[in-house]
């Protein structure tokens, strides 16, 4: 991290760049780097914002404008009714502070637009978006003088091995009966910091009983295998990966916290907080539950929760639905 880190400081303090694009798969590091980056410069800016957009909705976005407002005005709320309203002030605040905003995950131009403005910003203020897509540059073209992109490198071989360990036997280095197994689930993740951390959490080694070891070695061979049987892209073994871990969780009502978590809770009330491939995943196990809607235990968008409630077409199956009413 501390390499990662240093390489894009030096462009934090390049005034040719007003932006900074943090782009590379999910699960990567991202966020990870963008916290960093954040803690270590927030200081030097007469204000700040860390914007946590992943799985906002354009619904969602007046929410994130008055936070964002709120953030660079040391706390102080205003009220604002609509996007349009909540980006015309954006621009304006834009233009008198020398502010640090992160918007961490942007997938839709709308978000750049509402959360940033459409007018040029200062040099003296500088924005970092971390994103999946690598066609933010030109998503930004219209606000900001120059964007510095960088790709954020996975983990190597050494680095995967390390982690998952860490994961695996709170240690760097595998335990010697694991060694070999660690090696090949290492590598299948592909240097996926965030598939490697909950693989090795998963199968996590922590006594030195012999047959509690052999039982174990009996289950990393069997977890080898399964994932060796997915086929595709890196995207699909991570998420082969997550779904692996999540049905080897020991109780049910675990598997019942998290979907209902990943479907209900994630950024509501308490702010609980949940990567977004770890939800996506969870909310493909709901649907994968059924083709009709009515049959799942789930359902969280509103057209549907609507079509449900509307059509009376609830069942027993049914355990949780979720609906914005104000949307409506």
């Amino acid at each position: 991290m501390e390499a990662r880190v240093e390489a894009i400081n030096s462009f934090m303090k390049n005034e040719q760049y007003s932006a900074i694009a943090i782009c590379g798969m999910g699960g990567s590091g991202k966020t990870t780097l963008a916290q960093q980056i954040y803690n270590l410069n927030k200081q030097h800016f007469e204000s700040s914002s860390f914007i946590e957009v992943a799985g906002k909705q354009p619904d969602g976005l007046l929410e994130l404008q008055k936070q964002l407002l709120k953030d660079v005005l040391g706390g102080k709320k205003i009220r604002i009714s609509s996007v349009s309203e909540g980006t015309q002030k954006i621009e304006e605040i834009l233009r008198m502070k020398r502010m640090l905003i992160v918007l961490d995950d942007i997938d839709q131009h709308e978000q750049v637009s509402a959360l940033l403005g459409k007018k040029a910003f200062p040099t003296q203020s500088k924005i970092i978006i971390t994103t999946r897509y690598l066609d933010i540059n030109a998503r930004l073209a219209s606000i900001c003088r120059r964007c510095w992109m960088h790709k954020i490198k996975l983990l190597n071989d050494l680095e995967s091995l390390e982690l998952l360990s860490f994961y695996a036997f709170q240690s760097k280095t595998p335990m010697k009966e694991f060694k070999e197994l660690a090696v090949q689930l290492a590598q299948y993740c592909g240097g996926n910091p965030l598939a490697l951390k909950v693989l090795g959490s998963s199968l996590f080694i922590n006594d030195e009983d012999p047959m509690t070891k052999n039982n174990m070695i009996g289950i990393w061979r069997s977890r080898m295998n399964s994932l060796n049987s997915l086929n595709g892209n890196i995207h699909f073994k991570i998420q082969g990966v997550l779904r692996k871990s999540f049905d080897s969780l020991p109780h049910r009502s675990e598997k019942e916290l998290l979907l209902h978590i990943a479907c209900f809770c994630v950024g509501e009330y308490a702010r609980l907080m949940m990567h977004q491939l770890l939800q996506e995943m969870a909310r493909n196990v709901v649907s994968e539950e059924s083709k009709d809607l009515t049959k799942r235990s789930r359902v969280w968008h509103d057209a549907e929760s609507y079509r449900v409630l509307r059509k009376g077409y609830g069942s027993d199956t049914i355990e949780g639905l979720s609906l914005d009413i104000q949307s409506g």
